[in-house]
């Protein structure tokens, strides 16, 4: 008998399997923390970045001073309440500024995009009762081949490593999904590789370092195989509750200011 689908952001998809007690709390409890100085920086050079690649896309010749305001703005500007700890909105805006520059200026121009953002509302998985929904960052073209792929833009102090290479651990499951969900909104195959742009988010710009690298068969761990069932059916048990959703106090998540549920954690000792 089919359940009640349960939605999963595609943006959400790996802290189902960092710490599933986490995520019930908050995207099926709907419990909240307020967000970090750290989220909203990304959210930041996301912001700052698509508006460049869009006017790209679009045959608009693209504006950094443009692009770099709307990544101050979205700092300036937050939608939702944020814990600054230890960090400073003013150097999260310096930051911002400066890696979009630095991506309008040294990466854009690397890439061939065909679309910047591309959303779904609701890719129904019936036999699994969810629904995938969220935002591929960007699909580009192979100039070779022709063939479409999707690149997501990470951020991060430690996501390009010093000798320029990005770390992508951890990231195919999530980029799988992205896969999923960009080829819905396109409404064409993705064969080409995934790729993680990363982009480090240190103070000084020398130690900003942007980087490609690609994942191939990010889909593969998804959906599983004669030996494997897969992280999508294994996430429609953690959500529908067919598996108990486990805590993870090693996460780095495990934190008040992360997780809603952290002052009454079962597994948190």
């Amino acid at each position: 008998m089919s359940r009640a689908p349960i939605t999963i952001r595609a943006s959400s998809f790996g802290a189902i399997f960092d710490c599933p007690s986490r995520w019930i709390a908050i995207h099926v409890e709907r419990l909240h923390s307020p967000s970090t100085g750290r989220a909203l920086l990304g959210t930041a050079v996301h912001a700052g970045t698509a508006v460049f690649d869009t006017d790209r896309v679009n045959g608009v010749t693209p504006s950094i001073e443009a692009s770099c305001d709307a990544a101050a703005q979205a700092i300036e500007r937050p939608d939702r309440e944020v814990d600054w700890a230890d960090d400073k909105p003013a150097d999260a805006v310096d930051i911002a500024v400066s890696l979009t520059s630095r991506y309008a200026t040294l990466e854009a121009s690397r890439h061939e995009y065909v679309a910047v953002e591309a959303r779904v509302e609701a890719l129904h998985l019936t036999d699994l009762d969810i629904v995938l929904t969220g935002t591929t960052d960007r699909v580009y073209r192979v100039p070779d081949t022709g063939e479409l792929g999707i690149a997501d833009i990470k951020t991060g102090k430690t996501i390009v490593r010093s000798d320029g290479t990005v770390d992508t651990k951890g990231h195919a499951a999530q980029l799988g999904v992205y896969e999923l969900v960009g080829q819905a909104a396109i409404g064409a195959p993705l064969a080409a590789p995934a790729q993680v742009i990363g982009l480090q988010t240190n103070k000084t710009p020398d130690k900003q370092r942007i980087a490609c690298a690609d994942i191939i068969g990010a889909r593969e761990p998804l959906l599983g195989d004669d030996q494997h069932s897969g992280l999508l059916a294994t996430a429609a048990k953690i959500v529908h509750g067919d598996i108990e959703a486990w805590g993870n106090p090693r996460s780095m998540m495990c934190h008040e200011k992360y997780c809603p549920r952290f002052a009454t954690c079962f597994w948190r000792r």
